[in-house]
C-alpha cells in the first residue's frame, strides 16, 4: 500500500514537471540561430514523445492490473454474499432455536404445575392419601389395581421430569452450537468485508493513477502543440531572412513547377483538418502528394536552398528561396540530395520521396512561404 501511494506521488510530480512549456524568441536571430531553435524544439519534441509513449504504456499497465483487481474484487464480493448468506441462515436457524426453546420452557412450565398441583395434594393428604385409595379397594385384584395405579402414577411422574430434562437439554445444547457457528460466521463476514474494503482502496488508487497519467499526457501533447507553434514562428523568421536575397528567381508571372513528377494525387490539402498524428484539429500549411519511396522530388522553381536537414514535424527537410519573399517548402524526405547554399535549376532533383518526421506514409509536404508566411500552394501551381 505503501508503495503505491509512493508511485502515485512521484507521478503527480511527473505532472507538476511537465507543466512548464519552453517559448522561444525569434527576434533579432540569424538564420544559423533560428536553426538551431528549431533542433531544440524538435529535440524537446521527441522528448516530450517518447515520455507520452512511456506513460501510456504505464497506464496501460496499470489499467491491466486494475482489470485483474476488478476480478478480484468481485471474487471477495462473491465470497462475502455466499457468507452474508450463511449468516442469515444462520441466524433464522437461531430464531427458530430460541422459539423452540421458549416453547419447551413453556411446556415443562405448565408440566411443573401440574406436578406442582399433584405433590400439593399429596403432601395435602400427606401418607393418607395414598392410604384411603388402598383402603377404598372392593377387593383383592381392586386393591392390585389401585397399588398398581399407585405406581403408574409415580413412575409417570418420574418419565415426564426425565423427558422435560432431556428436551430442556436438547434444544439448550442445540441453541448453544448455533451461537457459536454464528459468532464465527459473523467473523467470516467481517473478514471478507475487510478483504473487499482493502481491495476496493487499491482499485481506487490504480483509478487515481491513471488519471495523473492521462493527465500527464495531457501537458506532454500542450508542449508538443507549443513546440509546434514555436516552430511555425521559427520557420517563419527563417523563411523571412531567407527572402531578403537580391536575386529573384520566380518573377510571379508564371506558375510553381510541380514537385512529384508522375504523380498527381493530392491526399491532403490547404486546409483544416484533423491531424492524422495526434487526432486533433489544425491548419494544414500545404499539400500531401503521396508517391512510392524514393521517388525523386525536384525544385518547383530556380532558386537558393536556405535549409536541408531534420526539421521537427517535417523530417529530412528541403527550403528554397526563389526570391520576392517566395519560398518553398518539401518535408518528410527519405534522403536529401541538395545542401545549403546551392543554386538549383526547376525540375531538379533535390530530395527522394520518404516517410519522416510525423508522417503515416510516402508523401511530399509541399509548401509554400510569401513573406515566411504559408499560403495557398494551389495559387501557384
Amino acid at each position: 500500500m505503501k508503495k503505491m501511494k509512493k508511485f502515485v506521488c512521484a507521478a503527480l510530480a511527473a505532472a507538476v514537471a511537465v507543466t512548464a512549456i519552453p517559448t522561444y524568441s525569434t527576434s533579432a536571430a540569424t538564420i544559423s540561430e533560428l536553426q538551431q531553435k528549431r533542433k531544440n524544439l524538435a529535440s524537446s519534441t521527441e522528448k516530450a514523445k517518447k515520455e507520452i509513449e512511456s506513460i501510456k504504456s504505464k497506464q496501460l499497465s496499470a489499467e491491466q492490473e486494475m482489470e485483474a483487481m476488478d476480478k478480484v474484487l468481485n471474487s471477495i464480493q462473491a465470497e462475502l454474499d455466499a457468507a452474508t448468506e450463511d449468516l442469515n441462515i444462520l441466524t433464522a436457524q437461531l430464531a427458530a432455536a430460541e422459539a423452540e426453546l421458549e416453547e419447551a420452557t413453556r411446556k415443562r412450565d405448565e408440566q411443573f404445575e401440574l406436578l406442582g398441583s399433584r405433590m400439593r395434594f399429596l403432601q395435602q393428604k400427606g401418607s393418607t392419601g395414598y392410604l384411603e385409595i388402598l383402603f377404598e379397594a372392593e377387593s383383592f385384584s381392586d386393591l392390585f389395581l389401585r397399588m398398581q395405579y399407585v405406581n403408574d402414577i409415580m413412575g409417570y411422574d418420574k418419565e415426564i421430569l426425565d423427558e422435560l430434562q432431556k428436551t430442556q437439554e436438547t434444544i439448550q445444547a442445540k441453541k448453544e452450537e448455533i451461537e457459536e457457528n454464528h459468532a464465527e460466521q459473523e467473523k467470516v463476514v467481517k473478514l471478507q468485508e475487510e478483504k473487499l474494503a482493502e481491495q476496493q482502496e487499491i482499485v481506487d488508487e490504480k483509478k487515481a493513477l491513471v488519471a495523473s497519467y492521462q493527465n500527464d499526457v495531457k501537458k506532454y501533447e500542450q508542449m508538443i502543440a507549443a513546440n509546434e507553434k514555436a516552430d511555425q514562428e521559427v520557420l517563419s523568421q527563417i523563411a523571412k531572412q531567407s527572402s531578403s536575397s537580391s536575386t529573384v528567381y520566380y518573377t510571379g508571372n508564371g506558375t510553381l513547377g510541380w514537385p512529384v513528377p508522375g504523380y498527381s494525387r493530392i491526399s491532403s490539402g490547404f486546409v483544416t483538418r484533423t491531424s492524422p498524428i495526434t487526432g486533433k484539429t489544425e491548419s494544414h500549411s500545404g499539400l500531401d502528394i503521396p508517391a512510392d519511396y524514393g521517388t525523386p522530388i525536384v525544385a518547383a522553381e530556380a532558386g537558393k536552398v536556405t535549409y536541408s536537414g531534420w526539421m521537427n514535424g517535417y523530417g529530412y527537410t528541403i527550403i528554397i528561396d526563389h526570391g520576392g519573399g517566395l519560398s518553398t517548402l518539401y518535408g518528410h524526405n527519405s534522403s536529401l540530395v541538395a545542401k545549403v547554399g546551392q543554386v538549383v535549376s526547376r525540375g531538379q532533383t533535390v530530395a527522394k520521396c520518404g516517410s519522416t518526421g510525423w508522417s503515416t506514409g510516402n508523401h511530399c509536404h509541399f509548401s509554400v512561404l510569401k513573406n515566411g508566411a504559408y499560403v495557398n500552394p494551389s495559387s501557384y501551381l
